[in-house]
């Protein structure tokens, strides 16, 4: 999915992995805007697919699910909460709609809370904060004035593109990676 190739979630993945959140405790997606289609579940099969797809990414499998809809605005079960758990025990929660707007700043965010500090994605693409756990300041990410390829979204669907290329090109010739090697 599209959203793992953002520069704020990947610097969210390298935290992870280099150990500075600690144990995962709880994680929270809230993602929202306006969406048109005549399914009845297309918001979770259109909106919410990036957030289990990243929240997977970034927490691990997810071992139980429960959910409540509204189809309070006539267009299918437009508005969700779902609770997860995850297998490592930290629990989610996931808030989505195709009954609010893109237009709204703060439409997308990401909060992970661990042991030793605190992820936070603001609108995907934004800004990317880390604060160590019983400190009052902040590693904050966010991109510069000329830094359109990091700020832009439409840029991470080329990111994800590039990635399936090179993929398909390793698959259709295992060799491929070693020719990519420049030797001096």
């Amino acid at each position: 999915m599209t959203h793992r190739y953002a520069k704020p979630l990947q610097l969210a993945k390298g935290a992870i992995d280099e150990g500075k959140l600690g144990e995962l405790i709880f994680a929270s997606w809230r993602f929202g805007g306006e969406g048109r289609s005549n399914h009845p579940h297309a918001n979770l099969i259109e909106a919410q697919c990036h957030a289990f797809d990243q929240l997977e990414s970034l927490c691990g499998p997810i071992g139980s699910v429960m959910a409540e809809m509204t189809d309070k605005t006539g267009k299918g079960y437009s508005s969700l909460v779902i609770s997860l758990k995850f297998q490592n025990g930290a629990v989610g929660s996931l808030i989505g709609t195709y009954d609010s707007s893109y237009s709204y700043s703060d439409t997308h965010r990401l909060e992970l809370n661990g042991t030793a500090g605190r992820i936070v994605v603001e609108d995907t693409v934004k800004r990317f904060s880390f604060q160590r756990a019983g400190q009052e300041t902040a590693e904050v990410w966010q991109a510069g004035y000329f830094n359109d390829s990091d700020r832009e979204f439409h840029h991470t669907f080329d990111r994800h593109m590039d990635e399936i290329l090179m993929r398909i090109k390793l698959e259709a010739n295992p060799l491929f990676m070693l020719e990519r090697v420049s030797v001096p």
